[in-house]
């Protein structure tokens, strides 16, 4: 099945597919490994930052060695890229099934005809092109200071915006904010429910994407994608996350030795219990 394929089987059968940021090949191999103990397709998205630490080439090598190696759907994203050349070049390599162009810097009449224009080209190549309007708050980090709560209100998507954009650019796959914020934060917002309803109620067809899932409760996250047709979670944070406290503890542990390759086996069994939680979560377990 293609990408476009599996999402046209979340949205019908109430479902996410998992979008995870792939920092490191710790990361790389947990996420897979879980995708293919849980039956479950997954993408693998690299945001600007990690392509430019993998370079584009290498990522597209482990992409395409994972999928046969595994026998597993793993798909490939650009993620979160603010520059348009960069999604050209993705989508010309003929090995990213989706890109993500984040036009939240702009206006909104720049924003769509970039967008616009990327779509043009990402359908000639069978390429999903995913769309955001409204730029989201925080960053994918663990946060010591609270969120300014009413300052992200004022970022919440307005429907009739969003209408207005997924119509005129003609993207794929359309980004929200509707409480979900980059990072984990000791405030964590609640996810408006009521406000992503009613931006399904004037786009009910369009596919929608859930970004910011790190640190929000699994309960709230359910209910996005039950009553938001939401197709596909992004979770970045929590990855980095249990990257670093699983790490540290190991090499703290290694000290007349240190052999890395013996201390990564249990970092991606850590990360692996956070990858295959979420998995679950989403509910795209035994799908494949």
């Amino acid at each position: 099945m293609s990408l476009k394929e599996w999402f046209e089987k979340a949205q019908k059968e109430n479902f996410a597919v998992g979008a995870f940021n792939i920092d490191n090949l710790e990361i790389f191999k947990a996420v897979c490994v879980s995708a293919k103990n849980k039956k479950s397709p997954v993408i693998l998205q690299f945001s600007p930052g990690e392509v430019g630490y993998f370079g584009m080439s290498n990522i597209v090598d482990l992409v395409k060695n994972a999928r046969e190696e595994l026998g597993i759907p793993v798909f490939l994203n650009l993620d979160h890229s603010k520059k348009a050349e960069d999604c050209m070049k993705a989508i010309e390599t003929g090995a990213f099934e989706m890109v993500h162009f984040d036009g939240s810097d702009l206006d909104i009449i720049e924003n769509i005809k970039l967008t616009q224009q990327l779509v043009e080209v990402a359908h000639k190549k069978n390429v999903i092109l995913e769309g955001e309007l409204d730029k989201f708050s925080g960053t994918s980090e663990v946060h010591d200071q609270s969120l300014d709560l009413d300052a992200v209100r004022q970022s919440y998507t307005d429907p009739k915006n969003a209408l207005r954009f997924v119509t005129e650019s003609g993207v794929d796959i359309f980004a929200p904010a509707f409480g979900n914020v980059n990072g984990v934060f000791p405030n964590q917002p609640d996810l408006d429910i009521d406000l992503l309803v009613k931006i399904r109620e004037v786009m009910p067809v369009t596919m929608f994407s859930l970004h910011g899932a790190s640190g929000i409760p699994a309960t709230e996250v359910r209910v996005a994608i039950q009553k938001g047709k939401i197709v596909k979670v992004n979770v970045n944070t929590e990855l980095r996350q249990v990257y670093r406290d699983s790490i540290s503890g190991r090499i703290d542990e290694e000290k007349a030795e240190f052999k890395y390759y013996d201390v990564a086996k249990d970092v991606v069994l850590a990360i692996c219990a956070v990858v295959e939680g979420k998995i679950d979560v989403f509910g795209s377990a035994n799908r494949n």
